[in-house]
């Protein structure tokens, strides 16, 4: 046992020597405690910034709504979070340049360097776990399971006492073909499910007994911002894809040819829809 004040508490055999009391209060001084960084690109950041995209990007490829904002309490509205969460939003984006200025409507300007320092911001160790289906399925496999998933979630929605299911979602790769900008293929496939859940992966029909990553099917990826991951989804025949921001990023320095995937995504949809003057 540790605390600021100098205790040094160890119980074992032959560790009493480095116990020591605490000081006396006049030898205390205050530690030297930083103040903390705004986060620029905390979950509810990242979506908010969907949010304010949304009108440039085609609604195929980002679930998100569509409209001006002329400050934080509309943008808290229309993007379902709290007003002191849009005020931060602002006030810290705003600080570092990307805000127009002027007070009227809120618009993203210096997009391309904003996006980059999103892509170097979004890489924290992400949990993976690698899975095997039950019963092999085919190529369809991931498809038909995620879609009767949702089948089975628009039933338990309608139950009042239900409590709500983990939500998830196709990504990266998967979710690029589904998008149709599809370009890298024999990557296996990857599903975002918001949190561990042993009833959903048997009812989705996966096994983690997986001991070699070469013998996984596909990979389970738990996000860290659950709330930019899931809240722009877009649903293809059914299937709940990953926006294609959220993919861009994905991908972006995945190993399996992750850059090529995302220079084509940024060729074909992206900078076409941000880099022009007006949404």
């Amino acid at each position: 046992m540790v605390d600021l004040e100098g205790l040094r508490l160890f119980a074992g055999l032959g560790l009493e020597w480095l116990s020591s009391s605490r000081r006396p209060q006049s030898e205390l001084r205050a530690p030297n405690v930083r103040a903390r960084a705004p986060q620029l690109f905390s979950d509810l950041n990242k979506w908010m910034l969907k949010v304010l995209l949304a009108p440039r990007i085609p609604e195929v490829y980002l679930s998100a709504p569509r409209g001006r904002y002329q400050g934080a309490s509309q943008l808290a509205e229309a993007a379902g979070v709290s007003v002191m969460s849009a005020f931060r939003f602002v006030e810290e984006f705003s600080k570092e340049g990307f805000l127009e200025p002027g007070g009227g409507v809120l618009r993203l300007v210096r997009v391309r360097e904003l996006l980059n320092r999103w892509v170097a911001a979004s890489q924290p160790r992400i949990l993976e776990i690698p899975m095997r289906w039950v019963l092999h399925r085919g190529k369809k496999a991931l498809w038909n399971a995620v879609r009767s998933y949702q089948s089975d979630e628009a039933i338990a929605s309608a139950d009042q006492l239900s409590s709500p299911r983990p939500r998830l979602c196709l990504g990266l790769f998967a979710a690029a073909e589904a998008l149709g900008i599809g370009f890298v293929h024999g990557v296996k496939p990857y599903l975002y499910l918001e949190r561990l859940n042993a009833a959903v992966l048997k009812d989705l029909g996966l096994s983690g007994n997986a001991e070699e990553e070469e013998e996984a099917d596909l990979y389970v990826r738990i996000p860290g911002n659950r709330e930019s991951a899931f809240r722009g989804v877009v649903r293809k025949d059914g299937v709940p894809v990953s926006d294609i921001l959220q993919v861009w990023l994905d991908v972006s320095q995945h190993p399996s040819r992750g850059k090529e995937q995302a220079d084509l995504i940024w060729r074909r949809i992206l900078s076409p829809a941000l880099e022009s003057s007006e949404p």
